[in-house]
């Protein structure tokens, strides 16, 4: 993806010009482009978990290791889920939209591999209307839905789509990636999201970062109320009293589309059923 840097602000260019023959002597015409400004600020996303002392040392194996290592993995898991969900919608200095929300879908046209080939070339057509060459285009869909399409057979018992595996591959010469984070349709499809990777901006830090300390006091509740700019909150537990050590896993990362047109999906999708 197209990384940037956070609480930069960068000219996005949403539509081109035109360029003109010109004959000698005439004047050559104007054109005119269209720009706007995207600044991606500080989001990030956070958990805490609580153990007690005895927990971390009479455990094996160690239990602060095994929870080091799921609050990292719950983050990640949460960045992916929403990273393509179209019902994430923004929340203003809190999260980022998913790419794929405000995006109207395609919806599947059927099971076999003509269906999916019709499918595929809607999705395609998206960005070939919105002039992107999809130089790094990369379909999205979940390790079943790409084991299907590995699956099916011509009359022939040749592979329709040989360059797929439930690992991933190529579809009709784009990369594929499976993620089991791909949300379900109402029907009980799946999404196959198609987007052109350099028209998305990517901020990341990089890396969650594991704080650990018995020496704070939290408030014992997945929906906090405390607030350092009003001083509001409920009662709060110590870790230094109740034996207990907490672990902050914190992970800072935003996202956004250049264009409008960088991603499209096809949903309730049954391929290879």
């Amino acid at each position: 993806m197209f990384k940037v840097p956070f609480n930069i602000e960068m000219i996005s260019h949403t539509s081109g010009g035109n360029g003109y023959w010109v004959g000698q002597s005439k004047p050559a015409p104007l054109t005119k482009f269209d720009f706007d400004r995207v600044q991606l600020g500080y989001t990030k996303l956070g958990n805490i978990a609580v153990l007690t002392k005895e927990q971390v040392r009479f455990s094996n194996p160690k239990a602060d290791m095994l929870v080091r290592d799921a609050v990292a993995k719950a983050l990640i898991a949460k960045s992916d889920s929403d990273f393509l969900n179209p019902s994430v919608a923004a929340v203003a200095n809190v999260s980022p939209a998913s790419l794929t929300n405000g995006v109207t879908p395609n919806q599947a046209s059927g099971t076999d591999a003509d269906a999916v080939r019709a499918d595929l070339r809607i999705l395609m057509q998206t960005f070939v209307t919105a002039n992107l060459a999809l130089m790094n285009g990369v379909f999205v869909m979940t390790a079943g839905r790409a084991l299907a399409l590995s699956l099916m057979r011509n009359a022939l018992g040749q592979k329709e789509f040989p360059d797929i595996t439930m690992l991933g591959g190529r579809l009709e010469g784009l990369p594929v990636i499976t993620s089991q984070y791909l949300p379900n349709s109402v029907s009980g499809g799946d999404m196959v999201v198609l987007m052109d990777a350099s028209e998305v901006y990517l901020a990341d830090d990089g890396q969650v970062t594991i704080d650990a300390s018995d020496q704070v006091s939290l408030e014992m509740d997945d929906a906090p109320t405390q607030n350092a700019m009003t001083g509001g909150g409920a009662s709060m537990v110590s870790m230094w009293q109740t034996g207990s050590i907490a672990m902050k896993a914190e992970r800072f990362i935003n996202w956004a589309k250049r264009r409008s047109a960088a991603v499209a999906y096809c949903d309730n999708c049954h391929w290879g059923e």
